[in-house]
């Protein structure tokens, strides 16, 4: 067996272990983290818009966001 035969069957191994969890896949989580983030990007634009006097509740939504978007990011690398 050469290198790039041991790798396919180690991925085809890990795909399988994937498979066979049980619980939401890291694509499923990490989809419904984007959605959220896309939400709260366009909620907190509106409200930093719509509330000229209170800028902080539309830059704390915002700022929500991109937390949701790093740990979005931290999965992707991760897992």
């Amino acid at each position: 067996m050469n290198r790039e035969e041991i790798e396919k069957l180690v991925e085809e191994s890990a795909a399988q272990a994937r498979k066979r969890r049980k619980g939401p896949s890291t694509e499923q989580i990490r989809q419904i983290l984007n959605t959220l983030f896309l939400i709260a990007a366009v909620v907190g634009i509106i409200c930093y818009f719509a509330i000229p006097e209170n800028r902080w509740i539309g830059l704390g939504i915002v700022g929500s966001g991109m937390i949701l978007k790093v740990i979005e990011f931290f999965i992707r690398f991760m897992f």
